[in-house]
Formats: C-alpha cells, sequence, structure tokens
C-alpha cells in the first residue's frame, strides 16, 4: 500500500485541497475550492481523493491507529502456507484460495477468466446448489477446490464455459448501432455456465453449479455503518411505490457476538449483516481455512471427512476444534484495515457532459435502485463514520434480475457503484456484474432484466452520444 495525501482531507472537513495529489502522486501548492457534497462519496471522514492504481487501498482520514491498519492490512495480503508453525501458517487440510489478494486485486474486484485453476485474480467463487439455491449437503457453501496433501479436495476445480447471449434486438440499438460498437467484441455479448472437475462427492441428479463475483471491499466499513432502520424505510419506501421496482431486503440475522437482531445487507444475496460478522471476517477464516479462537474447528463438512477416510487418508486431528492459527489481537487490526479502507473521491461531476448523463440515470429510474446516498447512524466501531452523508449508490435491497441472470438465485444485491470508474487503473480491467459477464459499462446495462428491464429499455432507445453521456457519469461517481 502507498499512502497518499489522507491526512490533509481530514484535516480539511468543508474545502478541499485541489493540489491534484493523486494525479501526480505530489503534493503541490495547494488550491482551496469549495467542491459539492457528491464529490466525497465516502463522507468527509470516509473519502480520499486519489485516482491512482493504489485509489482503493488507501485509510480512510478517520482512521488515527495506523499501525493496526497496516498489521491488519498484512494479513489481507499474505499468502498462508501449510505449516502451522511459521507466519502466515496453517493454510487447509482443504481451501479456496492462499490468500485474500488474490480475489481482489488492487483490493477492488477480481476479473472474468476462462480457467477456475488461477489463483491470484480470479474473481470467482463457486457453488454446488440445488436447484433452490440451497447448497448440496456434503459440500461447504463456497466449493473447494485446492487441498494440501495427502488430501484431496470435493472437486479438482471448476470448466467453465463462456456462450454467446443475443437479445431479441439482435444486440443492436434500435438507431441500429451495434452493442460494443467499434471493439473487437462489437456485437457480442456473452454468460458463463460452469460445471465440476473430478467430483469426489456424491451429487443428486438434479445438482447444479454456479459462479459469482467478488465484491470490492473499499468503503464496507461506511456501508456497515448504514442503520437497518433507513434501510428498512428504503424498502418500504419501494413497496409504497407505482411499478415493478420492489426490492427484498435480507433476512433478520441473530448475531452472535451482541445476540441481537441485525438486517442482512452484504453479499449478493445479503446473507451477511455485519462486518462483524461478514464477508472479509469470515473469509479471513474460511477462504484458506485459518483456524482461531472464534472459529476453532476446520471449514469442511463432516461428508468430505468420511470421504478421505473412504480413500485411504489418515483423518486423525481433523474433527474437533484445532489449534489457533490467527491470533485474536490480528483479527482486530485485520478489522480496523477492513473498516477503515476509503472511498475515492467522485471525478468529473461538474463536466457538461458527465451532468447530461446524471440527468439521464434519474430519468432512467437508474436511481430508483442505485440509490445515491445514504446518511450513516452511529458507528462504535469508527465514531467518525457516525452521520455522514455517503454516496454509494446502492439501495442494498436485492432484486430480480430475471432468467437472463439465473444464478444460484436470480435476485442479486444491487451492488455500490461508488468508484467503479477507477477499476481499470486499480485491478486492469472493467469486468462487473454478478458473474463478471458484463466486460464494460454498456453491458453492464445491457444484462439488466427483470426489474431493471424498463431501465434497460430507456438506455437502448438514447441517442448515441447521450449513451455515452450516462456511462461518463456512472464511471465518474
Amino acid at each position: 500500500m502507498k499512502l497518499f495525501c489522507t491526512k490533509n482531507i481530514f484535516l480539511l472537513p468543508v474545502v478541499l485541497l485541489l493540489a491534484s495529489c493523486a494525479k501526480d502522486d505530489t503534493i503541490g501548492t495547494p488550491e482551496v475550492e469549495v467542491l459539492a457534497e457528491e464529490y466525497y462519496s465516502g463522507g468527509i471522514n470516509g473519502t480520499v481523493f486519489n485516482e491512482t492504481s493504489k485509489c482503493f487501498e488507501q485509510p480512510s482520514p478517520a482512521i488515527s491507529d495506523l499501525n493496526a491498519f497496516l498489521n491488519g492490512e498484512a494479513f489481507f495480503e499474505g499468502s498462508f502456507v501449510s505449516d502451522s508453525d511459521v507466519p502466515f501458517g496453517g493454510l487447509g487440510p482443504v481451501y479456496i484460495k492462499t490468500s485474500c489478494i488474490s480475489c481482489h486485486p488492487g483490493y477492488g474486484r477480481a476479473q472474468r477468466v476462462d480457467d477456475f485453476s488461477i489463483d491470484h485474480g480470479n474473481g470467482y467463487i463457486a457453488f454446488v446448489h440445488m436447484p433452490d439455491g440451497s447448497i448440496v449437503p456434503g459440500f461447504t457453501v463456497m466449493l473447494q477446490t485446492h487441498a494440501v496433501a495427502p488430501f484431496v479436495p470435493p472437486a479438482e476445480g471448476v470448466d467453465i464455459t463462456w456462450n454467446q447471449f443475443v437479445d431479441e434486438y439482435g444486440n443492436k440499438y434500435p438507431d441500429g448501432t451495434p452493442y460494443n460498437e467499434g471493439k473487437a467484441i462489437e456485437g457480442t455479448l456473452i454468460y458463463p455456465t460452469a460445471e465440476l472437475i473430478n467430483c469426489i462427492m456424491d451429487l443428486p441428479a438434479e445438482y447444479k453449479v454456479s459462479i459469482e463475483a467478488t465484491i470490492g471491499i473499499y468503503g464496507t466499513g461506511l456501508l456497515d455503518a448504514i442503520a437497518d432502520e433507513s434501510i428498512i424505510d428504503e424498502y418500504e419506501r419501494q413497496q409504497a411505490m407505482d411499478g415493478v421496482i420492489k426490492g427484498q431486503h435480507g433476512p433478520w440475522i441473530t448475531e452472535s457476538f451482541d445476540g441481537k437482531q441485525h438486517l442482512g445487507k452484504f453479499t449478493w444475496h445479503c446473507s451477511r449483516a455485519t462486518l462483524q460478522n461478514g464477508p472479509g471476517y469470515n473469509a479471513l477464516y474460511s477462504i484458506s481455512n485459518i483456524t482461531r479462537e472464534d472459529r476453532p474447528n476446520l471449514y469442511a463438512t463432516t461428508q468430505w471427512m468420511e470421504k478421505q477416510h473412504e480413500l485411504g487418508i489418515d483423518t486423525t486431528g481433523l474433527h474437533g476444534p484445532q489449534k489457533a492459527e490467527l491470533s485474536y489481537d490480528d483479527l482486530l487490526d485485520f478489522m480496523v484495515w477492513h473498516r477503515g479502507l476509503a472511498v475515492p473521491a467522485a471525478r468529473n461531476l461538474d463536466d457538461p457532459d458527465v451532468q447530461q448523463g446524471k440527468n439521464l440515470f434519474y430519468e432512467g429510474k437508474c436511481a430508483e435502485c442505485h440509490k445515491p446516498s445514504w446518511t450513516t447512524g452511529d458507528y462504535e466501531y469508527i465514531p467518525e463514520y457516525s452521520n455522514q452523508k455517503i454516496w454509494p449508490y446502492t439501495d442494498l435491497l436485492m432484486h430480480d434480475m430475471g432468467d437472463e441472470n439465473q444464478g444460484r438465485f436470480r435476485t442479486y444485491r444491487t451492488p455500490p457503484l461508488w468508484g467503479r470508474g477507477l477499476m481499470n487503473k486499480a485491478a486492469n480491467h472493467t469486468d462487473m456484474f454478478h458473474d463478471l459477464r458484463a466486460r464494460n459499462f454498456e453491458e453492464a446495462i445491457l444484462w439488466h432484466f427483470g426489474e431493471a428491464e424498463d431501465s434497460r429499455e430507456f438506455f437502448r432507445n438514447l441517442a448515441k452520444e447521450d449513451r455515452k453521456a450516462l456511462i461518463l457519469f456512472c464511471a465518474s461517481i
């Protein structure tokens, strides 16, 4: 990680140093200018003005314990090994990836791949499930495809096939322009299907395999700070609206750390309620199978252990609580880092074309699901995040995206749009959507079916320059 200019922003709650420090990585002679609040995507205390390849890696201005932040970051970036007696030890016996950063290069989302066996940069996790989305008994929720010898993983891998998709308009706009005009991929849309490779587990006849993309991690502390009551208010607003937009909130989940119910709002299906028991907190355990005081048992199923025994592999020692491979103090630091990742500021919002795109974003009702702003509630973990106006462009609700997007489910949480325009700089790709089928902003919009189909048609019927303006706005926020 390389830090840029964050201290300056912290000291200036209303004004911004327009030193272009993020563009040339230096702090020049400052000019002072009042910016519209929309530039502060993560609020005053959660935004950094950084447009470099490190834009997703910065601590927010609210972070005061930088040592804890950096120590926590080391566990995100480190590659784990099987020897439990060395630093970053404890990998396996069965696992998904050797490190967290493998799925989040540049601290964003990983990219679309053809080869699931790729460790670093592979943006997928796989699920073996029934038609109703429930996980097939014997498999962990996230499919494990690696094991430390002599153990054998449930499946050796996933075979991904990319299929062509042609919509009812022949992949053309009403003005005759093909989708992705002028690009090597002109006139095409693609989507993936997946199958298991050399699975050793018992499978029901109706099983399915789906892949989903990893999700960006910057700004998740700010989303955690949004009060459940505010999300319910948004849910009720949508239920009262005319039209097809009817977002569904996540389940109420009783968290073991406080015994209270919290509303599901993290992951594509709102299956996690709080960062304290969220995707990152659990991934540090489950992805590499690193045990710790509050996760003492291996992330493996009884059926998988029985299968190892059937194969003649000694399973002595796999059952029951294991030695802690990550200390509680290191876990606390990891969460300081996780919550503390800032959001890069919006860019070029005063550009006339961006402003035109913004008008179209609202006119096309994109904002009905991509709710532009929230005011956070009280946040005990980082008090400076409390009562901040932030601009994530998500309603934190799930929407039906149609048969065209059927995977494990066909409903997905509206993903935040903040910082998306910087993905190519940070992670060297522009892949997005729930399974990374969209290779750019244009395709992401064109894959909006189900509840979002009216907005898709609004976009398709725009003039070419207006389509460009709407995409330009999405890349600026």
